[in-house]
């Protein structure tokens, strides 16, 4: 597994020294207002306990372990370190192995360009069979969708190595059926809207083990650099290019297997120890890349939620939780929250809310942390909750310029705690609060109306939201340099945010 380079404590420190030094002051939202009430008990010194070193320190450890996906060796490596690093918290751990799924992982790949070099940001697709190494003539399709051609260019595909800038998952089994199979599919993000010019978007094959043709994606400036190489080549009636001479090597060690994934829980336990909120994130990089920002973020900051209360709480500068605080970080997205769904049953009646979180580690246009599932309406006392702390600490060194609830977007761990008619997959009838907190979603700028009834003051137009995006959503440039590092106040925003309406609702 090719695993970056992790810079020393003293690196970070003085990397969140200098961003903080430069960043400007928020060009939207509102300023801090006199009349803003002061801090509540614990405050104060719960947002000063806050370490942003430590967050982007514990980004680096995660992604060097790797994708950290469900029943993967790299999935096992991250739940030791999160059950290490809960047990040095002092809190109660447990490491519950989920039911059996299908898992994939790729130890090392190459992808070389004949005439000219590697291709630094090829990324197999999950479910990729092993190849090579191996060498084939490359040829341009610029839509394999086209079923005619492909019949007629099966022949002609035996062996080599494709390009493609179109989608692959869409006609592969089609592709799975052809008699005379390529050796590889090269592809890349079509650009529109300008994405993925400098890194992979890294998708999944059907997952099952077999799959006939390994699949490897690569940035838009290498695609290009691939179709420039078969410029040369000669059409044929299938639609595709002859390279003239350009060959293409892969190489590609992966596995694909049954396996189980790791699900870390630990407790910080209440007065009243039977209720609970459920602070939570999916611990995989379910894309199957480094994953630093999609969810060592989420990952980090459960962790460091964990540490602040704990410190607080053995340093009787807060009192001890009046209900139990449960930190869980989920081995396989979705379906780990599923599982503890299903084990739990009607226990889940002791949950009293849920705080996700998924990508609290970038932003591409604003500076801005959102709650999400407003509409809900047993979240109310929750998001409202969430909503007082954004409103009292907008525009405040250290906080957030921008915040504001928002309408539920699907897609992540707290839906596995909401019915379908709110985006979720829970059947039982319990109404249990669930959130995610977030400071990017998906990989472009979402406009949304806002759910009536609500109306945070801290986002420039309250009616129309606008929800941030990273740049490098699911694809090989999501890693700490390329997210985390260049945003080291997101992680702490989200911290805050999550800590201090847990202080008012769990503690005081």
């Amino acid at each position: 597994m090719r695993r970056p380079n992790r810079p020393n404590a003293a690196v970070i420190v003085a990397a969140v020294l200098a961003l903080a030094a430069v960043l400007p002051a928020p060009a939207t939202g509102p300023t801090s207002a006199t009349s803003a009430p002061a801090p509540r008990p614990g405050e104060a010194e719960l947002a000063a306990e806050v370490s942003a070193s430590r967050l982007l320190a514990t980004v680096h450890d995660l992604v060097a372990l790797g994708p950290r996906m469900g029943g993967t060796p790299s999935g096992d490596r991250a739940a030791a370190y999160l059950q290490a690093a809960f047990a040095r918290l002092g809190l109660d751990t447990d490491v519950v192995e989920d039911p059996p799924a299908l898992a994939h992982w790729e130890e090392s790949w190459s992808v070389e360009l004949l005439s000219g070099g590697k291709l630094a940001t090829a990324w197999p697709y999950g479910f990729s069979p092993a190849v090579g190494p191996a060498t084939g003539e490359l040829v341009v399709v610029e839509d394999l969708a086209a079923v005619a051609a492909m019949a007629a260019a099966s022949p002609a595909w035996g062996g080599k190595v494709i390009y493609t800038p179109r989608d692959v998952p869409a006609v592969y089994s089609r592709l799975a059926k052809l008699a005379h199979p390529p050796l590889a599919i090269l592809t890349s993000h079509p650009n529109d809207p300008p994405r993925y010019v400098d890194a992979a978007l890294i998708r999944n094959l059907p997952p099952r083990a077999g799959n006939p043709i390994a699949v490897f994606a690569v940035s838009y400036d290498e695609g290009r650099r691939l179709a420039a190489a078969a410029a040369r080549g000669v059409s044929s009636a299938s639609g595709a290019s002859g390279a003239g001479g350009a060959s293409v090597r892969v190489a590609l060690r992966s596995t694909v297997r049954q396996g189980r994934s790791r699900t870390v829980v630990a407790t910080l336990p209440g007065s009243d120890a039977e209720n609970y909120y459920l602070i939570c994130a999916h611990g995989d990089s379910d894309s199957g890349g480094p994953g630093a920002d999609d969810n060592a973020s989420g990952e980090a900051t459960v962790l460091e939620m964990a540490r602040v209360f704990a410190a607080l709480e053995r340093g009787r500068r807060i009192p001890r939780p009046r209900v139990s605080l449960r930190f869980a970080v989920w081995g396989s997205e979705y379906a780990s929250s599923g599982a503890y769904v299903a084990r739990e049953g009607e226990k889940l009646r002791h949950c009293l809310g849920v705080i996700n979180f998924d990508e609290t580690g970038t932003g591409a246009e604003r500076e801005a942390v959102y709650f999400e599932s407003n509409e809900v309406p047993w979240n109310a006392r929750l998001l409202r909750t969430l909503d007082e702390v954004g409103a009292d600490y907008v525009g405040k060194p250290g906080f957030w310029p921008e915040y504001t609830t928002n309408p539920s977007q699907g897609g992540t761990d707290s839906y596995a705690f909401l019915p379908p008619p709110y985006k979720g997959e829970l059947k039982s009838g319990l109404q249990i609060p669930a959130t995610t907190i977030y400071t990017a979603a998906w990989d472009k700028l979402a406009t949304v109306k806002q759910t009536p009834g609500w109306r945070s003051r801290g986002t420039p137009d309250p009616d129309n939201l606008k929800l941030d995006y990273s740049r490098y959503y699911h694809s090989s440039g999501d890693t700490p340099e390329n997210t985390t590092d260049r945003k080291p106040q997101s992680m702490p925003r989200a911290v805050k945010a999550a800590s201090l309406a847990l202080l008012r609702l769990a503690f005081y």
